[in-house]
């Protein structure tokens, strides 16, 4: 499994969505992914140390959002690496 911070930017999308192929691949459906990367954004917001100003102010959106807006934050990551999927 990649780690998150060895993803470049760039292919952030392909690695979302090889990731996405892997959950449906083992029968995830699309809530349970959205569930998944939620609990990462949760972990990664207690855990991990941004390394630019652009992942200091996700992480401070993150603290402050509350449940409903960081599952809508999630869809939007799933709908980015769903758009990739072939």
């Amino acid at each position: 499994m990649v780690g998150v911070k060895n993803m470049a930017a760039e292919n952030f999308p392909q690695e979302l969505a090889e990731k996405i192929r892997e959950g449906m691949k083992h029968g995830l459906t699309e809530e349970q992914m959205v569930k998944g990367i939620m609990a990462v954004g949760n972990l990664l917001g207690k855990f991990v140390k941004p390394d630019s100003p652009e992942e200091a102010l996700m992480q401070e959106m993150w603290e402050i959002a509350s449940e409903e807006e960081k599952e809508v934050m999630a869809r939007l990551v799933y709908r980015l690496g769903q758009t990739k999927v072939h």
